[in-house]
């Protein structure tokens, strides 16, 4: 698609009488374009938002990574890779998630670093718990395990552990059943 416009304001008027999917098409090819930081950090965002509508959240977090170094403040920053993450996690891409939660604690002070490891405990429990309610088990099993990797309370890592066996057991995962039956 041939793109003439190189203002955010061009860009926002162009994108007014569009489908979605076209809006998508559209930016895609602004990005193509030469167009100065403001402007590309609309435009990403605004892809990302559109990909999060469609559910195409891996997409939608891989847009908004490229957006936040362009933040001028870090606190802005920190939420743009926040969000990233979030979108990483929802789509089950786990490693882009850590990377991009990495990424999100480099930026940060002391304090916001506690912050950003709960948000990313709560996220990745929030996921396995949905894939353990719709009844996916191997993605549950995965999201349980990366839980268990992080700094969670006993209780939490009790209830996750209780879950994984019941997971191990319906999976006919043997072998990890009875060596995490033996850890507990």
């Amino acid at each position: 698609m041939l793109v003439k416009e190189k203002s955010r304001r061009e860009i926002e008027e162009k994108l007014k009488g569009l489908g979605n999917y076209v809006k998508i098409d559209y930016l895609l090819s602004c990005l193509k374009q030469p167009i100065d930081f403001d402007t590309k950090r609309f435009v990403l965002l605004e892809l990302a938002k559109l990909y999060k509508e469609k559910k195409m959240y891996l997409e939608a977090g891989k847009m908004t990574q490229a957006a936040a170094p362009i933040n001028t403040a870090f606190k802005g920053m920190i939420s743009d890779y926040i969000l990233a993450a979030e979108m990483f996690v929802k789509a089950g891409n786990f490693d882009n998630a850590d990377i991009t939660f990495e990424k999100a604690i480099g930026c940060a002070s002391d304090e916001q670093r506690f912050e950003i490891k709960q948000v990313k405990i709560d996220l990745y429990k929030n996921q396995a718990e949905h894939y353990f309610k719709n009844d996916k088990r191997s993605s549950a099993v995965i999201a349980f395990e990366r839980l268990l990797t992080l700094n969670v309370t006993e209780n939490e890592r009790r209830e996750v552990q209780e879950k994984l066996l019941g997971l191990y057991e319906k999976l006919g995962k043997i072998r990890e059943y009875y060596s995490l039956k033996r850890a507990m």
